[in-house]
């Protein structure tokens, strides 16, 4: 008996303790949510269906800002989601109860919360299957605002108090209608509006019962119940709607009947969601601003959409329209492109921008006519190893900046490590030849591999990964793998990096300032208060006097380098620049600047195989041709020739000892270099 009453007293105190665990840890989690609640501009939103506009500037001044906001008449928000707004009152009754006989047949007696669905839903989560489930209505209102969608307590819990506080503002008519408006409907629809023009090219009260049924069976699981490519599942779950709505007294038997003898048949509209095709530029704006709306608002993606799409915003971006027609009509035409000895097109793309601010001014993202929204553009979305264009960046500009090396430093252009019968020497040069000692500036003019691992290899390997990363936000180098002579010397990135940071970072050779590039300057409402403010952001990464002179020897490429002979435009305005060919020569760049505009272009395959059929660079014609007709079809050409800080002079030196040549001193083999001025060079 003793050892009963032993055995009871310690599971009251255990029961006592567990008990108390879960007053203190429900206190703990009931003042952690109890203030939860829905970010208010999503549930303004939610009633809003006003198109966002986007504008660009016609500049009289663009370092000034001095300019008119020119509606882009073109543009519009279409192609990823489909939305058309339904007002309550055009929403039938079938569709309305349609969605709570399925979903929430107690939505009109609870606050937010079905506790009975809930607790059944803890049971399942503890002894089921692991899926919470149980949401109302309401819950999955705020899911579907929120964007979190994430299988957790924390989420539900935080879910579940958000409910509750839209039950305490809102009515059962207005959560309805939000609801009916943002939920995902499959083929891109989010919207009981745009489901029904999409599937039966009618408005929301124009619907059927049955198709009533049709739509609302997608919700609970948008891809398996699509009806146009799973009718059969979709079917099913319509009669499983169809007689909880028969059970409920929303229909009469012989309305569930007839209803269910209904076949699937849907009338697709013909119409493309928003109308027309936007230009690259559009797409690349759209991107950014849900990209900065995330990271500003902490927001999901699919409410970061809902606010664009349906906000009523205006779009301010830095585009030229006369950059941007002169790219566009260009690129459309195959015919300005080389083919293959198959005959086939390969792929290019191309970016300029404004270096002294970061404005990006145009982009074309592929080959021919544009044939859709929100499409592949391989001068932002695709990522490929960058080749030799990344030696400027991630080995010169350091070394310079460093004091490490001058224009007329001395390597030897040899292998580091000797070849043997199985493997050849490394690193090799594209010509596979050696020349023995050569100062920096013919190093750089001829792309020599062997010369950039040496001087990356004085500047250090950590270094200059983190000066990629950090001070010229390359952001997808990776900390481990692209540490490496292969990757920083070489550009044969793990992972590629795109044409827009690539090009972007050349904006340091400028005047020694990393622009980030930006394609809007802000997002307003309809009342001009601001969504987002896109202001410059810029930092000093290099002084003046290295950016000079790195400019200097980048137009060494030009005249007498890598793209020697194909670029045109030098001859009435400077320009400087860095080809690039990839390992295998998959991938060929040309970035390249003039005093006023950068530019960068890539030429590849759309799944990378050598450009062997193809002579020589086409980057650089690419390039040459294009900003030809930029500065002959617009304002540009104020400045024709780059700017040098006096503290930049013009010297001379012998070769091959590299050394200045002093005054009165008589020497044969002389070269003439540029260098920062100082005491010892004067």
């Amino acid at each position: 008996m003793k050892k009963l009453v032993k055995i009871a007293l310690v599971l009251i105190i255990v029961i006592s303790v567990l008990s108390s665990f879960v007053v203190i840890a429900g206190a703990v989690y009931l003042r952690r949510y109890k203030n939860s609640r829905v970010d208010p501009s999503l549930i303004e939103i939610a009633h809003r269906s006003e198109k966002t506009k986007f504008y660009c500037y016609d500049f009289s001044d663009r370092n000034g800002r001095v300019g008119q906001a020119v509606l882009v008449e073109s543009a519009e928000l279409n192609g990823e989601v489909k939305y058309k707004y339904a007002p309550y009152n055009e929403i039938p009754e079938d569709l309305i109860n349609a969605f709570i006989a399925i979903e929430d047949k107690r939505f009109y007696k609870h606050e937010g919360i079905d506790f009975l669905r809930t607790a059944k839903a803890a049971f399942n989560y503890v002894f089921g299957s692991g899926d919470f489930g149980g949401s109302t209505i309401t819950q999955q209102l705020v899911k579907n605002l929120t964007g979190n969608d994430d299988f957790s307590v924390d989420r539900k819990l935080s879910e579940a108090f958000s409910a509750i506080a839209l039950e305490k503002e809102y009515d059962k008519t207005e959560i309805l209608e939000m609801y009916l408006n943002v939920i995902n409907l499959s083929g891109g629809c989010r919207g009981v509006g745009a489901a029904a023009e999409y599937f039966y090219s009618k408005t929301p009260s124009e619907l059927t019962l049955s198709e009533c049924a049709t739509i609302a069976a997608i919700t609970n699981n948008p891809s398996k119940y699509n009806p146009k490519k799973h009718p059969e599942n979709n079917r099913e779950r319509r009669d499983l709607i169809l007689k909880r709505m028969l059970e409920a007294g929303y229909i009469t038997d012989y309305e569930y009947r007839s209803a269910v003898a209904e076949p699937i048949s849907l009338n697709p509209s013909q119409k493309e969601s928003g109308g027309g095709i936007n230009s690259w530029y559009v797409d690349m704006v759209i991107e950014d601003v849900l990209t900065d709306m995330c990271a500003k608002y902490n927001i999901s993606r699919s409410s970061a959409s809902l606010m664009l799409y349906r906000g009523g915003f205006k779009v301010y971006t830095a585009m030229d329209a006369e950059i941007q027609a002169i790219l566009e009509k260009y690129y459309s035409d195959i015919y300005n492109f080389p083919i293959d000895s198959q005959g086939k097109l390969a792929q290019s793309s191309m970016i300029v921008i404004d270096p002294y601010n970061g404005d990006v001014l145009g982009v074309v993202g592929a080959i021919g006519e544009k044939k859709g929204n929100r499409i592949q553009n391989y001068a932002t979305d695709t990522k490929r190893p960058p080749g030799s264009a990344i030696k400027p960046l991630s080995v010169y500009s350091l070394a310079l900046e460093k004091g490490l090396i001058e224009w007329s430093s001395i390597f030897e252009d040899s292998p580091i490590k000797a070849g043997n019968g199985t493997q050849p020497p490394w690193p090799f040069n594209a010509d596979k030849t050696y020349v023995g000692d050569v100062d920096i500036q013919y190093a750089v003019q001829n792309s020599l591999n062997t010369v950039a691992v040496k001087v990356l290899d004085s500047v250090g390997n950590e270094e200059s990964l983190s000066f990629l990363k950090n001070k010229l936000l390359i952001s997808s180098l990776d900390d481990s793998a692209d540490v490496g002579s292969a990757s920083l010397a070489l550009g044969q990135s793990s992972r590629g990096i795109s044409l827009r940071e690539l090009t972007a970072a050349y904006s340091i050779f400028q005047e020694g300032v990393m622009s980030k590039p930006r394609t809007y300057f802000k997002v307003t409402d309809e009342n001009g208060q601001i969504i987002l403010d896109n202001s410059p952001s810029q930092e000093t990464v290099l002084s003046r006097e290295t950016a000079a002179i790195m400019t200097k020897l980048l137009e060494t490429v030009v005249d007498s380098g890598t793209a020697q002979g194909i670029i045109s435009l030098d001859k009435t305005i400077a320009v400087a620049g860095k080809t690039g060919t990839t390992q295998n020569n998959c991938d060929r760049y040309f970035v390249g600047y003039t005093p006023e505009l950068l530019a960068g272009v890539w030429f590849g395959y759309e799944y990378p195989k050598p450009l062997d059929d193809f002579g020589g660079n086409p980057s650089i014609y690419l390039w040459d041709e294009i900003m030809s007709e930029i500065y002959e079809k617009t304002d540009y050409g104020k400045a024709s020739r780059f700017a040098i800080p006096e503290t930049v002079q013009k010297l001379t030196y012998k070769t091959p000892s590299g050394e200045l040549v002093k005054n009165g001193e008589a020497a044969s083999d002389i070269k003439d270099g540029w260098f920062a001025f100082n005491e010892n060079n004067n």
